[in-house]
């Protein structure tokens, strides 16, 4: 696979920012329904919070609409479904997935990844009900959110992955502001950019990372017809800038900033100015592409040796490469000396020294000019030994020591201060460019850079002034980050919890316990004299309804670093009984709630029943009845202070009462009315969806219901025409109020089987587990092992398939690829694709010292080192590791320099590039 790494300004990388690991989309708007689900972004948008709804900044959202596709290309969109798929129950498969969107928070907070498409609403051991949705916890740092055909995901770092979990099922469902209105350019822009299938949004450029062409821009997003990592040559790309209030826009500032973000070089520009936003539409030269597997299977290391002022570039294993394809690469310009100029072919064994002088980024990249790719084999920045970096708080200084023994040139160096506003009383530029003024003449050992001002939030780092080689950004010489503590919060049966997080010790009394704004009786340092990595302190029981907060008393001025109002530990299981129409609130689990503080709801408006009505306090055991006509939401809402609310309990009366059928040689669904009670059809709304007609065929409020009933009762039912075995019926309720209208969906149908087989790995090989609602004719489906029909067949076992049954196709080797065609119609059509993977562990291991991820093979299966690859996110985005060898084993180990001023996140164990089979986020 062909991936297109995108610079962005300055040299900068931008990789993290605007692609990512294995891709982000496929390349077919046409094919985006083929999973019935709208792929519209605004549908998307709609399960992403509003920032302020969240108390965070969003730095990037990417959405991504999709057709057929190999499934590791949404990898980015999707990597924290991805990482979390296989704790979830249900089959989750990224063929299924129509279109996708995530976002990143905060200072690398939390993310969220939703998608929409053709599986069915998972769940796990511990999901509770909300409607239509399920809400469940997936480890301490992850939980998701699930209806049919949406699955949303938050992976964090410090805060209650739940909590995220049920604002995002809030802002689903209408009761929460979307992403669409926080923050404010996310409408128009998405508005802007509606026809593209690839889009990338960085709403505040002042929290970017990797961009340097933030002056003057508040927000920037870019739309692609294809994504970048495929194809090459010239495209078209659509841009949205956002300038800042105070910026002067003109044609100039508009072509600078476009030149200065695209790698590629901009041929051909038209600028429409749109209010407060500037679109440009604009032809591109891509830059050549990125093909590993195009370029020769060899192995070259380059080397630093910056102390002897030399850089080292050996072939240690592999094909011989012939030189006329390889260029040396040093400090953005090819090197006087090259690999051609001596030798035709470089092979095992053969070394070449390269002078540079203590300083140089220098790269070795194979390029094949016919094609348009490129692969780089190895690149190093010579001299990244030779510092040392500190931080002195007292005086908020940063100092970046020289400890090589050549003289350095200081010209070619410069510092770059990225600044944070957030411990700042005064609201300063975010990144500050300067040359190295400590020095008089050449840079020695012993030498010191110091840059004043330096505050929490801060990075610091001393960069080259030489531009990155091509293809390649820019990498830090030596850094400083200095980070504010951080704390979590979270109350366990009623007793308040801190934990306390970060490598960094410090004394417990630098901070302070706030109960409602008063100090708590218990502080700190009663509980311990040091705070260090991991430490969790109990301060007893806590009401809910108290706001906590933890005061950092160490600034000049004391700020909160962490504040929550604490909601309630219940659980509330709200039923509806169709026969009397009636729901009933069941308080199952949980603590005595004043019956005040709640409240049930029917859509948006009071019930006439309340808790406050029957109890003092609402207690486990406790119930409420009330009347409810089908097609409405039930909720029981604790409201707290500071318009806090959170939701105990939740249904959705009506998915129940509707039922479809399927005429494949007429082509017509018919609808059908099942409840016991009468139904309002004006409520509801039809969504048709097929490949060729996008809504509805185009028409708006489509709904056959109410165009022949007043009212529905049971057996009533409608015929929809001309459906395709691959549409999509959704069945549609809309909310209409005072100055808003909303809608959700609650009932799906779709033609042709879709997801109704999981196939697992158990002791006794592969089993083929069919996980349709509907029973099915089991000659209708045939198993195929790469390509070719299965020993095993389900019409050998069975005539009709009904839900839970079992089919055992037995034991196959790692990567076969296993599906299921539903052959009913004349082309047959794939409901499950699955490839074996291997049965291996991995014990993964960071050392932030050296700045290595080793990854060492603890056990299982023996792998072909070509199959395996090493993903280290976000300072690496592609498969590395295991290269000097043919399989893998128990005992083998790969270790992998981390090419980055950021600490990794998460390192990953591929297989096929496709299929992680271990990961293991690493703790900051």
């Amino acid at each position: 696979m062909r991936r297109r790494e995108l610079l962005v300004g300055s040299g900068t990388a931008a990789t993290v920012a605007l692609s990512g690991y294995a891709g982000a989309v496929a390349d077919d708007a046409a094919d985006a329904s083929q999973s019935g689900l709208s792929a519209d972004p605004e549908s998307l948008l709609e399960l992403l919070p509003a920032e302020s709804a969240l108390d965070t900044t969003y730095r990037r959202l990417h959405y991504a609409r999709v057709g057929e596709t190999d499934g590791s290309e949404l990898e980015y969109v999707i990597r924290h479904i991805s990482e979390h798929a296989d704790e979830i129950d249900g089959e989750f498969d990224t063929d299924a997935v129509s279109a996708a969107v995530s976002v990143v928070a905060g200072d690398d907070d939390f993310g969220i990844s939703a998608a929409s498409g053709s599986f069915g609403r998972l769940t796990s051991g511990d999901a509770v009900e909300r409607g239509e949705w399920r809400i469940g916890t997936l480890d301490s740092d992850a939980a998701f959110a699930s209806a049919d055909g949406r699955l949303v995901v938050v992976s964090v770092s410090e805060r209650d992955p739940t909590d995220i979990a049920e604002t995002v099922v809030d802002a689903a469902t209408g009761e929460t502001d979307t992403v669409l209105v926080d923050p404010e350019a996310t409408a128009p822009v998405f508005e802007r950019l509606a026809d593209s299938n690839d889009i990338v949004f960085l709403p505040n450029l002042d929290k970017a990372r990797h961009l340097e062409f933030t002056d003057g821009v508040a927000s920037l997003a870019v739309g692609f017809d294809q994504p970048r990592e495929t194809g090459s040559g010239t495209v078209e790309s659509e841009y949205v800038f956002e300038p800042a209030s105070d910026a002067a826009v003109d044609d100039d500032w508009i072509t600078e900033r476009l030149e200065r973000f695209e790698q590629g070089e901009v041929v051909e520009t038209t600028v429409t100015r749109e209010g407060a936003f500037v679109r440009v539409d604009a032809v591109i030269d891509q830059p050549p592409e990125r093909d590993r597997d195009a370029a020769p299977d060899a192995r070259i290391r380059v080397r630093s040796h910056a102390d002897d002022g030399l850089a080292t570039i050996e072939h240690v294993g592999g094909e011989s490469v012939d030189t006329a394809d390889l260029e040396v690469w040093v400090d953005g310009e090819l090197a006087d000396v090259q690999l051609a100029d001596e030798r035709d072919s470089f092979s095992e064994g053969d070394t070449v020294e390269l002078e540079t002088g203590p300083i140089a980024d220098v790269g070795l990249r194979w390029i094949d000019e016919s094609e348009d790719v490129y692969y780089y084999y190895d690149r190093t920045l010579v001299g990244s030994e030779s510092f040392e970096s500190s931080y002195d708080a007292a005086t908020e200084t940063a100092e970046i020591t020289y400890d090589g023994d050549l003289a350095a040139d200081p010209d070619r160096l410069e510092v770059v201060h990225r600044q944070s506003d957030e411990y700042r009383n005064d609201r300063r530029p975010d990144t500050d460019r300067s040359a190295v003024t400590d020095v008089s003449g050449s840079l020695t050992r012993g030498d010191t850079i110091t840059v004043d001002d330096v505050t929490y939030g801060d990075r610091v780092s001393l960069e080259l002034t030489a531009p990155p080689n091509p293809n390649r950004g820019q990498q830090s010489l030596a850094h400083v980050r200095v980070r504010p503590p951080r704390l979590s919060l979270r109350r366990h049966e009623g007793t308040l919890v801190v934990r306390y997080h970060g490598d960094q010790e410090r004394d417990a009394d630098d901070f302070r316990l706030l109960f409602d704004d008063e100090p708590a009786d218990v502080q700190f340092a009663d509980r311990a004299e040091t705070l260090s990595s991991d430490t969790e302190l109990e301060f007893g029981e806590v009401p809910h309804g108290t706001t906590v907060a933890v005061e950092w008393l160490e600034p000049d001025d004391p700020s909160v670093i962490e504040e929550r109002v604490l909601r309630p530990h219940a659980r509330v299981d709200i039923t509806y009984d169709d026969e009397d129409g009636t729901a009933v609130a069941d308080y199952t689990d949980g603590e005595e709630i004043p019956a005040d503080d709640l409240e049930l709801r029917i859509n948006t408006e009071p019930a006439d029943r309340q808790p406050a009505d029957e109890y003092e306090t609402f207690a486990p055991g406790d119930d409420l009845s009330t009347a409810v006509t089908p097609f409405a939401v039930v909720k029981l809402v604790w409201t707290g202070p500071e318009d806090t609310e959170d939701v105990l309990g939740r249904t959705f009366v009506g998915p129940e009462s509707l039922d479809a059928t399927y005429d494949p040689d007429a082509e017509t669904v018919e609808l059908v009315y099942t409840g016991e009670q009468p139904a309002d059809p004006s409520v509801l709304s039809i969504d048709y969806t097929s490949g060729d007609r996008p809504r509805s065929d185009d028409r708006e409020d489509f709904n056959p219901f109410s165009g022949e009933y007043d009212t529905l009762t049971t057996g009533d039912s409608v015929v929809i025409d001309d459906v395709a075995a691959d549409d999509r019926i959704t069945v549609m309720l809309v909310q209409k109020g005072y100055n808003f209208t909303s809608s959700q969906s609650i009932y799906h149908f779709t033609p042709a089987p879709r997801r109704t087989f999981t196939l697992e790995n158990r002791a006794n090989g592969l089993v083929a587990v069919y996980r349709g609602e509907d029973d099915r004719d089991a000659g209708a489906f045939e198993f195929r092992v790469d390509g070719e029909p299965s020993d095993v067949q389900p019409a050998d076992r069975y005539d009709t398939l009904t839900t839970d049954d079992e089919i055992e196709l037995g034991r196959f080797d790692a990567g076969t690829e296993v599906t299921v065609e539903w052959v009913a119609p004349d082309d047959p059509y794939e409901v499950t694709d699955h490839v074996v993977l291997p049965d291996a562990d991995f014990d993964i291991e960071y050392d932030a010292e050296e700045e290595t991820v080793t990854v060492e093979h603890a056990g299982g299966d023996e792998i072909d080192a070509a199959d395996l690859g090493v993903v280290v996110e976000p300072s690496g985005l592609e498969p590395r590791g295991w290269e000097e060898q043919e399989t893998v084993s128990k005992g083998d180990t790969t270790t992998i320099d981390v090419d980055s001023d950021r600490e990794p996140q998460m390192v990953a164990v591929v297989f096929g590039e496709r299929q992680t089979i271990s990961h293991e986020r690493i703790d900051e």
